[in-house]
């Protein structure tokens, strides 16, 4: 079982020059962390939640399947997720993802080790960011699962493999229902034969988990194509 990480010595020393300041309340975060104590305690964690999915269950709910799951079971195994994709978060994600705010990902990845490590029973042997189309990513300058993955795959010691990829274009998944985001994503990902993954153990890092419809994609090709175990990572799951 992983149980710790470790900050890289640079970003110890950048703390010290420069010391952290909260991306919510914009505040001097008294840490080694650019969110402080009292915004951290207020975000929308996870929760009580499907031991598959990570769907949001209601409060207390003891470790269960939510009803999708029992009657349609994932590819894959487990997703893990650190937060719930309300107020703030979005807010968050949506700066990161559209407006290139790097700081707000490193924030929300830091979060995730504090909050995930402890779920997480056996290292996977590498990570998937979920790839994004070409047209895409010069658009927008960057893919947010390739940064969420280098973060999380530098603290954990994890390779990445780049195994999918999307070389054709598709339309947003947001605004989309469950049926009309499994139809948009027919095709539109292939596996890329650089990578031997018979056997492995890969867990596939995405940003926030809506309905399942690309983890589920993702996760069958790389089962079809040898993966044993294909677990998701993502920073938030959508209630």
């Amino acid at each position: 079982m992983v149980n710790r990480y470790q900050h890289s010595k640079l970003e110890k020393l950048s703390y010290q020059l420069a010391p952290g300041r909260c991306i919510l309340c914009e505040r001097a975060s008294q840490r080694h962390l650019d969110l402080c104590q009292n915004c951290e305690i207020e975000l929308p964690w996870l929760g009580s939640h499907c031991i598959s999915c990570a769907l949001p269950l209601p409060e207390y709910t003891l470790p269960t399947l939510c009803g999708n799951c029992l009657q349609r079971p994932p590819n894959f195994h487990k997703c893990i997720c650190a937060l719930r994709y309300d107020f703030p978060v979005d807010r968050l994600i949506a700066g990161f993802k559209h407006r290139r705010k790097l700081t707000f990902g490193a924030v929300l990845c830091n979060l995730w080790l504090d909050q995930c490590l402890s779920q997480i029973d056996t290292k996977p042997d590498a990570l998937v960011p979920v790839p994004i189309h070409w047209r895409r990513r010069m658009t927008r300058g960057f893919n947010q699962s390739l940064f969420i993955a280098n973060e999380l795959g530098t603290n954990l010691s994890i390779p990445i493999y780049h195994a999918i990829r999307h070389p054709n274009a598709t339309r947003s998944q947001q605004g989309l229902n469950a049926a009309e985001r499994r139809k948009n994503l027919r095709h539109a990902f292939t596996f890329s034969n650089a990578y031997n993954i018979k056997g492995k153990h890969l867990a596939v890092i995405d940003d926030v988990i809506t309905t399942t419809a690309t983890a589920n994609t993702v996760a069958a090709i790389l089962a079809r194509n040898g993966a044993a175990r294909v677990d998701i990572w993502s920073l938030a799951r959508t209630p």
